[in-house]
């Protein structure tokens, strides 16, 4: 899997198409062997992404405007929670972003569905609750700032399926996830990034529920629509 400037992931959006296949046929071949790593005490840790084709993701690695990249993109988890990390970056150092999606994640129910059909069936799938999502502006023209606006996701509609990982392969170095779309996800385990201490997490959770902060959906295609104007920015359409 090769490495761009920033550190960004790879995704088939920026690699060849001949890579791409080698490495998802290589992913594909190591799935589905394994069993119960919904509760293995190796998912526990702190996780860089190497490579994705989520749409989440191929859209940050190609559509940001004004020539922002995508840079480093880390998920640590915990024994309930989780947060997907992200920065943004920009080759003249206009400004540096941080995201930061903070969640809860519990072992799936036996049998249960995800949004593509697919039935838990091998005990390796999680659940997953967002709980906010925190935008961090902590550099302008390589000066040092400080802005933070915190979103808050609405509930679950009914009828919509849950948010849910399937966790196809594990080892003490490697994950390799499905998402609930069956888009694939492979990640490394790193050890230099930290989950936030309970401190600082429910800082942001009390935060979050004692202010009016805005209120999103959730979900491919949703947070795009957000009258927020920080996703806006993050999922406009690149112009020829």
């Amino acid at each position: 899997i090769p490495k761009r400037s920033f550190d960004p992931p790879a995704t088939n959006a920026t690699i060849s198409a001949e890579l791409t296949s080698q490495i998802e046929s290589l992913a594909a071949s190591m799935e589905n062997h394994q069993s119960n790593n919904a509760q293995s005490p190796l998912l526990r840790g702190n996780w860089r992404l190497l490579y994705s084709n989520g749409a989440e993701i191929t859209n940050l690695a190609t559509n940001l405007p004004l020539g922002f990249q995508l840079g480093k993109t880390v998920q640590p988890i915990g024994n309930d929670v989780f947060e997907n990390r992200g920065t943004l970056d920009h080759p003249l150092k206009l400004a540096h972003w941080q995201t930061n999606v903070i969640g809860d994640v519990r072992v799936a129910p036996a049998g249960s569905l995800n949004a593509a059909g697919v039935k838990n069936d091998r005990g390796n799938r999680v659940d997953v609750d967002f709980r906010v999502l925190v935008f961090v502006l902590d550099e302008v023209f390589g000066r040092p700032v400080r802005f933070q606006k915190i979103l808050i996701p609405r509930p679950l509609a009914k009828g919509k399926p849950q948010p849910a990982n399937d966790i196809t392969y594990l080892d003490k170095t490697l994950r390799i996830v499905r998402g609930g779309d069956g888009a694939l996800f492979i990640f490394q385990r790193e050890n230099d990034v930290k989950l936030l201490t309970a401190e600082e997490r429910n800082l942001l959770l009390g935060s979050s529920a004692t202010s009016k902060q805005e209120r999103i959906d959730v979900g491919i295609g949703m947070a795009e629509k957000s009258s927020s104007p920080e996703l806006q920015f993050l999922f406009q359409e690149r112009k020829q």
